[in-house]
Order: structure tokens, then C-alpha cells, then sequence
């Protein structure tokens, strides 16, 4: 079954001037239509048995016969917000100010989930799988290697959805022989760029935030400072999603996405 958190009451408001004003992340509309109509990896069934799972058990392996792994963030220690785009919070809904809340930093740095383990009630965040090519040959199974979506949002103005999304967070099924972190050079980057070509009129994903993650030390080149980038789109499904099953001769599950991307 698909969750549904919201307040009724915050999305009616109107400013007097006729635009809407926003809404706290607490009011905005969230769902989890992506993964309440698609199977998930058998490993982990539900999100009680991923959250159950020590996280160091929900790194790279193979996974098939499913579209994603009910995955949580890696926690952050002592996360910093740098950076919020305004355009992204008007876009997605949210109110002026609302990136100065305790609930939004959490969030943004991965240290906060709209799932309660009491009541195993609320949105459990994933990383999808997918496949593609790299240098120029097929590469298999790819997959959020270092991204994990929190849930679905809409805009109570708008109506738009988008599926919001942290990329840095951590490692995933997905991250093979990586860490499933990000750098803070690459990060700033993404954010930067995503809004600018946005700003544009170019369509590309959106970023929400950039948050400095000081104490993880991620091993690049050299021992460099992580970072997370919150972005947005109205889906993160792509052609490699389509491209791992037809590899698979998954045609039953190629199927069954290609039915929910007609309707969903």
C-alpha cells in the first residue's frame, strides 16, 4: 500500500497576492508510489527487515528480479548545511525558511527518515537498480551506487511531483566496488551546475542542498571532505532500468515497468 503523509489543512493556504506561500516539510505531501507498485529486492522484502539489517550488511552484491533495495542513509556526524537553493524549495513546495529547521538539516544530511520502527508505518527510503555502460562497453548491474531516495513529494500548489533524493549517503547493493560516498569538490559542483542549468531554462535534475559531512574522510585521490547533495526529479527511472532486464531476458518484469511508467 502506497503511504500518504500530509496535512489537509497546510495546503489550501493562498497568499493574499494569489501565490502559494509553501509549506513546512512536515505538511508537504509525500508518497511512495515507486516502491508500493514495484517488487523489491528479495533479500529485503519490507523495510523492517533493511532496517533490522546492520547497515554494513546493505552493501554491494548482486540483486535480481526486483527494481530496488529498501536502503537507509549512512548517519552523519556534525553535518553542516552549506548551501539551499530558493528556486528548488519554491518548486518543490516548501516555505521560505523552512531550510533554517532542525527537521530540514536532519533530512538533507541523511539523519532523518519518515519511518517510524515502533509502527513500521511511514516512507522507507530506497536505492533503485538499474544497468548501463561505461568507457564504452556493458557494465551489468549499476544502480544508485550512492544515492538513496527518501520518498515522493508534491507540490501542493503545483501538483508536481518529484522523488527526492540523497547522493552521498552511503553505501547500497548498488555501489560495487565503491564507498558510497561523495567529495565536497564534485558536490559543489552538482549543486551548482543543476540550479544554473535550471535557471536557464535547460531541463536537468535539481539539487535542494548541499551539506558538508566533516568527519567522513572519503579516499580519493587523496583523503578528501564528504558531502551530500540533496536533488529532485519527477522520476529517477531511466534507459539502463529497461536496459538490466531486457540483458536478463526479464521480459515478465520489463513488463511490469513499462505499465507502471504508463500510468505512473
Amino acid at each position: 500500500m502506497t503511504a500518504h503523509l500530509s496535512n489537509g489543512a497546510a495546503m489550501n493556504g493562498k497568499t493574499s497576492n494569489g501565490t502559494f506561500p509553501g509549506v513546512s516539510l512536515q505538511d508537504l505531501p509525500k508518497t511512495n508510489v515507486f516502491t508500493s507498485k514495484l517488487p523489491p529486492d528479495s533479500k529485503y522484502k519490507t523495510p523492517a527487515t533493511s532496517h533490522n539489517a546492520p547497515r554494513k550488511d546493505l552493501g554491494p552484491r548482486m540483486v535480481k528480479g526486483a527494481l530496488y533495495t529498501f536502503v537507509r542513509p549512512e548517519e552523519t556526524s556534525e553535518p553542516e548545511l552549506l548551501g539551499v537553493s530558493p528556486a528548488a524549495l519554491r518548486d518543490i513546495g516548501l516555505s521560505p525558511g523552512e531550510e533554517n529547521t532542525s527537521d530540514f538539516k536532519a533530512l538533507v544530511a541523511g539523519n532523518k527518515i519518515y519511518w517510524d520502527p515502533s509502527t513500521e508505518e511511514g516512507i522507507y527510503p530506497w536505492a533503485q537498480c538499474y544497468g548501463g555502460y561505461q568507457f564504452g562497453s556493458w557494465a551489468s548491474q549499476l544502480g544508485d551506487g550512492r544515492a538513496i531516495s527518501l520518498f515522493e513529494s508534491t507540490n501542493p500548489s503545483t501538483k508536481t511531483r518529484y522523488e527526492i533524493q540523497l547522493k552521498g549517503a552511503g553505501q547500497t547493493p548498488y555501489s560495487r566496488f565503491a564507498d558510497g560516498k561523495a567529495v565536497l569538490r564534485s558536490s559543489i559542483r552538482e549543486f551548482i551546475v543543476s540550479e544554473a542549468l535550471n535557471a536557464l531554462g535547460i531541463p536537468t535534475t535539481r539539487a535542494l542542498s548541499l551539506t558538508l559531512a566533516p568527519k567522513s574522510r572519503v579516499r580519493r585521490e587523496s583523503i578528501e571532505p564528504g558531502a551530500i547533495v540533496t536533488r529532485f526529479a519527477q522520476s529517477w527511472l531511466r534507459i539502463g532500468t529497461f536496459d538490466l532486464l531486457r540483458a536478463r531476458g526479464d521480459r515478465n518484469l520489463t513488463r511490469t515497468l513499462a505499465t507502471y511508467v504508463a500510468e505512473n
